[in-house]
């Protein structure tokens, strides 16, 4: 148990509408209740940070039975540390889906470093919760939750693997340009076939080593091999020993202050 994640959540949450953490409520707006994430099992491996879109399935309902936003956060953060323990023991099926990479990772790198969260900390019937009413209120959640889990994990390594659809949002998140952008493009690999839409390496408040891809699950044809081919990229560089990290000085200089990648979705 991690204390001090915990009175970190239960304070986040203690800002909103208890409503949202009423599963019954949650259920007649067609929302989920808030997903919460664990840290790495193993604080010693290398943590490995994985955002998706949304959770993505139904029925994400936590119940406090009463108890208040401390015992939401507890069940919640059990909920998410059994199930994703039950997924990532889940044969799958070539790595088209995004919990078949999650177990591709698992498989070359340490289980107990990854971190799995996503994007929006609500669902809408297991989708894209744009299109609900309180949408403000979960991007504010969902932007503060993932601060946390920034500042409280320190990830050696981010990908974000939320796919095009959201990338407004997450370029609110986090900007790539103007007075507060805070990434720094470093590179692609165009040069070897690989599009910038499907792979981009940057530097997020000059501290966090991150990349972009595709959500794993969008894909078909042709672009499906597009998008395969880049997360079997990705597993390689993460695989180099120490990974290759040139300064951002060196990125910035190498590509004529990164306009061309900053302006990458």
């Amino acid at each position: 148990m991690d204390e001090k994640l915990e009175a970190r959540y239960a304070e986040i949450l203690a800002t909103t509408c208890p409503s949202f953490l009423d599963p019954a409520v949650a259920k007649t707006r067609g929302l989920s209740t808030p997903f919460l994430v664990n840290g790495p099992k193993d604080p010693g491996a290398r943590r490995i940070m994985v955002i998706g879109r949304e959770f993505g399935g139904k029925h994400w309902h936590i119940n406090p039975e009463g108890g208040g936003v401390n015992a939401y956060v507890a069940k919640a953060l059990a909920k998410h540390r059994a199930s994703f323990d039950k997924w990532l023991e889940k044969d799958g099926d070539g790595g088209t889906t995004f919990f078949n990479f999650m177990r591709a990772l698992a498989d070359r790198f340490d289980p107990g470093g990854l971190i799995y969260s996503n994007l929006f900390c609500i669902d809408a019937g297991g989708g894209d919760p744009s299109g609900s009413e309180h949408f403000p209120e979960i991007k504010r959640l969902s932007k503060q939750l993932l601060d946390v889990q920034f500042d409280h994990f320190q990830p050696d390594v981010v990908i974000f693997a939320h796919g095009s659809a959201s990338a407004a949002t997450r370029r609110e998140f986090f900007p790539t340009k103007g007075v507060g952008s805070v990434c720094v493009g470093r590179r692609d690999w165009e040069d070897v076939g690989i599009s910038n839409m499907q792979l981009w390496e940057f530097e997020l408040y000059e501290k966090f080593l991150c990349y972009r891809i595709q959500h794993p699950a969008n894909w078909r044809g042709k672009a499906a091999a597009e998008a395969a081919k880049a997360r079997r990229h990705l597993l390689d560089l993460l695989g180099q020993t120490p990974p290759e990290r040139p300064s951002v000085a060196e990125a910035v200089a190498e590509v004529g202050a990164s306009a061309v990648a900053l302006s990458a979705p």
